[in-house]
C-alpha cells in the first residue's frame, strides 16, 4: 500500500505515454515526424522561457532582503520542478507515440498470392482448445515468402500463426529460435490495398518443415523446458504446476481452467506478479541470512533474469520482473524506493523495449490492477480498520482495488464482470499459492531425491483436489453481463473518487482532532 501518493516525473513520463500510446491517431511516418518536431519544438521554447525565468535578472528574482530571499529561492525551486516536470511530460509523451505505431509487416508480395514462409519461431508454440479442435498458436519473425510458381521474395515482420495440431510436437521439440517453412495463407479481410502487407498479421499453416534448428542457448533452454515437463506432466497436480511456475498449460485441466475464469480468478493462472513474488520469497529466504541482503537481492536478480529467459516473454511477467530488477538497483545503491515510481518507469522500459506487448490484455490489466493496489488498497482498507482482521481487511482492500481499477476494461474485452471474484480472490489466491510452494518442493525432489516425492505427490494430490473443489464453488455464483463498458467505467471511477474523497475527509478529521488534543 501507498500512504501519501506523489507525483513525481517518472509517474508524469508514464502517464503522458500512456495517453500518446493508447490515445493518439498513430499517423503515416512523415506525419508522425512533422508533429514530433512540433512538439519537441514547442518543448524547447517552453523549456528556454522556464531557463530565463531562473537566470535571475526579471524583476521577480531581485533579493531586497531576508524575507524576498526565502520567496526568491521558493519560486525558483518551483519553476526548477516545473521544467523538470514538462521535460518529464514531452519525453513520456514522445515515448508512448513512438511505441504506439505498429510495426508493419513486409510480406514481399501481395498477401492473397503467398502460399509459404519462411520465419523464425519467436516464442513456444501454445496450445488451445475450441469448437474446431486443437491447435497451436504461435510468433514467427518471417525472412521470406514464397508465391505462386515457386517465386520468392524478402519479408521483414512479425505475424501470429495458427498451426495444426499434428506439427505442435515437432516444434515443441525444436522449439524457439528454429526456423521453419510453412505452408498455408494468410488471413485476409475486404479488398487488397496497396499496403496490403501491413495488415497481414495472421497465416494458417496447413504443413510445417523445420529447416534449422535453434542456436545452442536455445536448445538448452528449450531440453530443460521438455525435461521440466517430462517430470511433472505424469502427475494428477502436474498440469496445474506446470502453468503457475513456467506458464506451460498443455496439460492443464480444461474444466479448471474454465473455473477459475468463472470465479474471476483467471489472472492467477497467468504468470504475473504474484508468481514471480513467490519465486523471489523463496529465494530471498535460501539467500539472504548467508549472503546478506545486498547480495541476496542481486542473486535473486540473476536468478530471475534466467527464470524469465526459461519461461519466455510474457506481458504481465516481463512487468514484474523489471520492477524487481528496478528495485535491486535502488537497493543496492541506497536510492529512495517509489513503487508507484518503480511501477511507471516499467512501463516506459517495457513499452520502449517490447512496444507490442503494451496492446496485449494481460499487459493492460497488470498495471491497471497494481496502480490500483497501490494507490486505492489504503483508502478503502480505512474502511474497514477495525472491523475486521488486519490480515483480511488489507487482502478485501486489495482485491477492491483491483477489481475498480480493470472493472471498465474487462467488460470492454469479455462483456461481463465478476463481483464475486473479490471475495474468491481472498480465498484462491493464498490457496494456490501454497500449492505453488508445494509444486516448488516437487520438483526439486524430482531432480534430487526421486524417492521422496512419492509422499510428497499424496499430499499434493490431496490439496489439488481439495482446491478443486473450492475453485468449482467459488464459480457457481454468476457474473454480470454489460454490452456497453462506458457505464461500468463511468461507475468505477465514481467509487473511486468517493473512496478518495471519504479517506480524505476522514484523514482531515483525524488530524484536527490530534491538533485540539
Amino acid at each position: 500500500m501507498v500512504n501519501n501518493i506523489r507525483i513525481t516525473p517518472v509517474l508524469c513520463a508514464a502517464f503522458c505515454a500512456a495517453v500518446s500510446y493508447y490515445g493518439t491517431p498513430h499517423l503515416s511516418p512523415a506525419a508522425s515526424l512533422r508533429g514530433m518536431l512540433a512538439l519537441l519544438g514547442g518543448a524547447a521554447c517552453l523549456t528556454g522561457f522556464l531557463r530565463t525565468l531562473l537566470s535571475g535578472r526579471t524583476f521577480l528574482f531581485r533579493v531586497q532582503d531576508d524575507e524576498d530571499r526565502s520567496d526568491a529561492a521558493r519560486k525558483i525551486y518551483c519553476i526548477r520542478t516545473a521544467q523538470l516536470y514538462v521535460i518529464a511530460a514531452a519525453a513520456g509523451f514522445f515515448a508512448g507515440f513512438a511505441a504506439g505505431r505498429p510495426i508493419p509487416v513486409n510480406t514481399g508480395l501481395p498477401p492473397a498470392n503467398i502460399t509459404g514462409i519462411y520465419g523464425v519461431m519467436q516464442d513456444d508454440p501454445r496450445i488451445f482448445t475450441n469448437e474446431r479442435g486443437t491447435r497451436g498458436m504461435g510468433t514467427i519473425a518471417i525472412r521470406r515468402t514464397r508465391g505462386a510458381e515457386t517465386t520468392e521474395a524478402s519479408a521483414s515482420g512479425t505475424v501470429s500463426v495458427f498451426f495444426p495440431e499434428g506439427a505442435i510436437p515437432r516444434l515443441k521439440e525444436f522449439g524457439r529460435g528454429s526456423e521453419a517453412y510453412l505452408e498455408g495463407s494468410f488471413l485476409t479481410q475486404g479488398e487488397e490495398k496497396k499496403n496490403a502487407g501491413d495488415e497481414a498479421r495472421l497465416f494458417r499453416a496447413h504443413s510445417v518443415h523445420v529447416v534449422q534448428s535453434a542456436p545452442k542457448s536455445e536448445q538448452f533452454r528449450t531440453g530443460l523446458r521438455l525435461m521440466i515437463a517430462g517430470r511433472l506432466s505424469r502427475y494428477r497436480w502436474g498440469g496445474l504446476a506446470l502453468a503457475l511456475l513456467f506458464g506451460i498449460k498443455d496439460t492443464l485441466d480444461s474444466t479448471l481452467a474454465k473455473q477459475y475464469q468463472a470465479a474471476g480468478c483467471s489472472h492467477v493462472l497467468a504468470l504475473s506478479g504474484m508468481h514471480l513474488a513467490v519465486v523471489s520469497a523463496v529465494i530471498a529466504f535460501l539467500l539472504k541470512k548467508p549472503l546478506g541482503l545486498k547480495a541476496a537481492a542481486l542473486a535473486g536478480a540473476v536468478f530471475i533474469t534466467a527464470y524469465i529467459y526459461l519461461v519466455g516473454s510474457m506481458p504481465s511477467l516481463n512487468r514484474a520482473a523489471i520492477m524487481y530488477l528496478l528495485g535491486t538497483i535502488t537497493l543496492f545503491f541506497s536510492l529512495p524506493k517509489n513503487t508507484l515510481s518503480l511501477l511507471g518507469m516499467a512501463f516506459l522500459f517495457q513499452i520502449t523495449i517490447q512496444p507490442a506487448s503494451g496492446s496485449s490484455l494481460s499487459f493492460i490489466l497488470s498495471y491497471l490492477a497494481l496502480a490500483g493496489i497501490l494507490t486505492l488498497s489504503e483508502p478503502v482498507y480505512a474502511v474497514f480498520r477495525g472491523r475486521l482482521p488486519d490480515f483480511l481487511g488489507q487482502s478485501l482492500a486489495a482485491s477492491i482495488a483491483a477489481f475498480l481499477a480493470t472493472a471498465g476494461v474487462s467488460a470492454a474485452f469479455f462483456g461481463v464482470i465478476k463481483p464475486f471474484g473479490i471475495i474468491a480472490g481472498i480465498v484462491i489466491v493464498p490457496l494456490t499459492t501454497v500449492f505453488m510452494l508445494g509444486s516448488m518442493l516437487a520438483l526439486a525432489l524430482a531432480f534430487t531425491v526421486p524417492a521422496a516425492l512419492a509422499r510428497l505427490d499424496t499430499a499434493l494430490s490431496w490439496y489439488y483436489h481439495g482446491l478443486e473443489r473450492i475453485v468449482s464453488w467459488a464459480a457457481i455464483p454468476p457474473g454480470v453481463g454489460t454490452a456497453r463498458p462506458i457505464p461500468v467505467l463511468l461507475v468505477s471511477l465514481a467509487v473511486i473518487a468517493l473512496v478518495f474523497g471519504a479517506y480524505h475527509t476522514r484523514t482531515l478529521r483525524l488530524k484536527e482532532t490530534h491538533g485540539a488534543a
